[in-house]
């Protein structure tokens, strides 16, 4: 029973987890701010290369910053540990990647803070903490 215990801690110690580096949990806005690209794109394909990263190739659509081509390709470890993301085929999401687009190629991470784009356009305002648009009171609501 001792042995096994000991495998177990032996093995869970060397895993490791993604942890995101200092102030990249300050919200989307932060987010934003060190993005070099902030775009809508639909997935096109996925493929697991032999570096152990996905490369998907997305259709670009709004760009709320940078400049990327119609075509693109999102660059992600293909690892959770090594903070990769997985993009599934068909779904439209807002981006956030990093790099120069000149090669057609950026890279995404856990901590970029892609997802899905039915949430809304990007906050870039810090003050701001939702994309939901406010509520008017009830118009039979009495003062």
């Amino acid at each position: 029973m001792m042995v096994a215990g000991l495998l177990t801690a032996a093995f869970a110690g060397s895993a490791s987890a993604c942890s995101c580096y200092p102030g990249s949990g300050q919200g989307e806005a932060a987010a934003y701010m060190r993005a070099d690209h902030v775009f809508v794109g639909v997935v096109l394909s996925e493929t697991l290369e032999v570096d152990n990263r996905y490369r998907y190739r997305v259709a670009s659509g709004v760009e709320y910053k940078g400049d990327v081509p119609r075509k693109v390709d999102i660059l992600t470890p293909s690892s959770g540990a090594a903070c990769g993301i997985r993009l599934t085929v068909g779904t439209e999401y807002l981006i956030f990647a990093h790099g120069d687009s000149g090669d057609r190629a950026v890279e995404s991470y856990y901590c970029s803070g892609t997802r899905l784009a039915s949430s809304g356009p990007p906050i870039t305002d810090p003050a701001q903490t939702t994309t939901t648009t406010p509520t008017t009171p009830c118009a039979t609501a009495t003062p």
